[in-house]
């Protein structure tokens, strides 16, 4: 009997129930996935409770606990229901995730890498370690939640406030990695509105000063003398971008100019232009690295700096035992070693670096994830949650129930 298994087509299913419950962020309402997620934990008696500290009650947040009869490690499996804005539309429910449809072969619409699939197969692990407690050393908890695309305050921020003990002592993310790597750290975010403003007027009309747009223009050429644009000239993500060997470009501080707003109207002058900024920032570096010298780019070109939301870059060991266990289940599951690297985007997982807790990563290729048309291979979806499955069996040292044993 094989240890790790379940229900493939009822985690395929779950997933794509998920992903056909929309939660587009902005604005962040996770209600619906969230009533999916609080359906499936409610038939299978995993007991749970929800939190919010948003005076909307949208942005929610769950945490289920299943506690084993042994003493210990507490694992924390994290991950949010909340995704990009945009997309195509996700099969409904009837069409695709009922217990009464065919076989479904891929999951489909926004969110099914980046990460509700990824939820699904936290909660099918849920489910078999509830079956499995009196065997169980330690405690596995998950925690589903919102506002993560924003790195807002409503979200695993708010979960770790309110208590600590989720740091727990190890954290398990399936958060978009590739089959073929494991993620023990992260580059670390610096988002900024730059704004330029003017006295606007009529456009056949001459002006004393500048125009907003063309003063960003000027601005851009500067931040680009500063901080080149990565590109990626393959046209696709393959390992030499999930996990680049040498010098590459997660050592230096990228930017990716993310949006641009100004003007009302063709014949009228804008009084202002917005421009909204990504930096990434390599481990070795930090936030600073980047505001110091963009504040005095901003100077320079009259402008004013308004929001910033940031988070330094971080890491785990990855020579300690989390990773360890979890490349062992690559292995066993793929048939090769994962490579080990530092993640091109930001993740909740960071909050528990911060916090000393290893976190690691494991989760979908990402080559669909925030285009148009998104989804996952259920086949690539079970990997993933044999994958974290076994991670947890070695490092909790839970006796692995066969046929002959249980």
């Amino acid at each position: 009997m094989d240890p790790y298994q379940f229900d493939v087509q009822e985690l395929a299913r779950l997933a794509q129930a998920l992903v056909s419950a929309e939660s587009p962020n902005p604005p962040g309402d996770v209600t619906r996935p969230m009533n999916v997620a609080v359906d499936y934990l409610q038939k299978n008696g995993i007991p749970y409770i929800e939190l919010t500290k948003d005076p909307q009650r949208e942005k929610l947040n769950l945490v289920a606990r299943v506690v084993g009869a042994k003493p210990g490690p507490r694992v924390v499996l994290n991950a949010h229901l909340d995704v990009f804005p945009g997309g195509q539309s996700a099969p409904a429910p009837s069409t695709g995730a009922s217990a009464g449809a065919g076989p479904l072969s891929r999951i489909v619409g926004r969110g099914a890498v980046d990460m509700k699939s990824g939820a699904a197969a936290f909660m099918t692990i849920m489910k078999h370690f509830a079956a499995r407690k009196d065997h169980l050393c330690g405690e596995v908890t998950l925690c589903l939640v919102s506002d993560e695309e924003t790195f807002g305050p409503y979200g695993s921020r708010a979960l770790l406030e309110f208590f600590p003990s989720l740091a727990g002592d190890y954290l398990l993310s399936t958060e978009p990695s590739s089959a073929s790597v494991v993620r023990y750290g992260e580059r670390g975010f610096c988002w900024v509105e730059v704004v330029f403003t003017g006295p606007g007027g009529h456009g056949a009309y001459p002006s004393a000063k500048a125009s907003p747009i063309d003063t960003a223009g000027a601005f851009i050429a500067a931040l680009r003398e500063r901080w080149p644009e990565a590109r990626n000239t393959s046209g696709s993500i393959g390992q030499d971008v999930l996990a680049p060997k040498g010098h590459s470009f997660v050592n230096d501080i990228s930017l990716s100019l993310g949006m641009i707003q100004g003007g009302d109207k063709v014949n009228m002058k804008p009084t202002d232009c917005t421009l909204s900024l990504d930096f990434r920032i390599p481990v070795g570096q930090c936030v600073d690295d980047v505001l110091v010298p963009l504040r005095a780019l901003v100077q320079a070109h009259e402008g004013e700096i308004g929001y910033v939301n940031s988070g330094e870059p971080n890491q785990s060991d990855a020579t300690g035992p989390l990773f360890q266990a979890m490349s062992a289940a690559v292995a066993a599951e793929t048939g090769q070693a994962p490579a080990l690297a530092v993640g091109l985007g930001c993740t909740d997982a960071r909050l528990w670096r911060y916090l000393g807790v290893p976190a690691a990563v494991y989760g979908p290729d990402p080559s669909t994830m925030a285009f148009s048309e998104e989804w996952l291979d259920v086949d690539q979806l079970e990997t993933i949650t044999r994958v974290h499955m076994r991670t947890i069996y070695e490092i909790t040292q839970t006796p692995v129930q066969t046929a002959a044993t249980e």
